[in-house]
């Protein structure tokens, strides 16, 4: 083997093991992050309502005030998560993908998030 075909086979290693990643969702920076004067279990509701329809695996997990919720978008089976939480008395509302999701997913967060 040449030093180009190493460096192929490197480079194929690499991006093999980057999409390939069994880390959470939320260990990676927030894609979109809004605030409102709506409740966390209100903005939740909302954005877990509209993935119902439109998602698959909808998982809602609660822990020290905190929502998140958790899907695979329909047709791509991307990985999407929502983080709520209170903060200086409004909510945090943070949006993460592991790859680039249909836009739909962060505007329904958005709307959701709309006061």
């Amino acid at each position: 083997m040449n030093l180009a075909q190493i460096a192929v086979i490197a480079a194929a290693c690499v991006a093999l093991v980057a999409c390939s990643r069994n880390d959470s969702v939320f260990s990676l920076a927030p894609n979109y992050t809004g605030k409102t004067v709506q409740t966390v279990a209100d903005v939740a509701g909302c954005i877990a309502e509209r993935w119902r329809a439109s998602a698959r695996h909808l998982h809602e997990v609660h822990a020290n005030g905190a929502i998140r919720l958790e899907a695979q978008s329909l047709f791509h089976g991307v990985t999407i998560g929502v983080r709520l939480r209170t903060r200086d008395g409004d909510t945090l509302v943070e949006y993460f993908q592991r790859r680039v999701a249909d836009p739909i997913y962060r505007e329904m967060v958005r709307e959701c998030t709309r006061t």
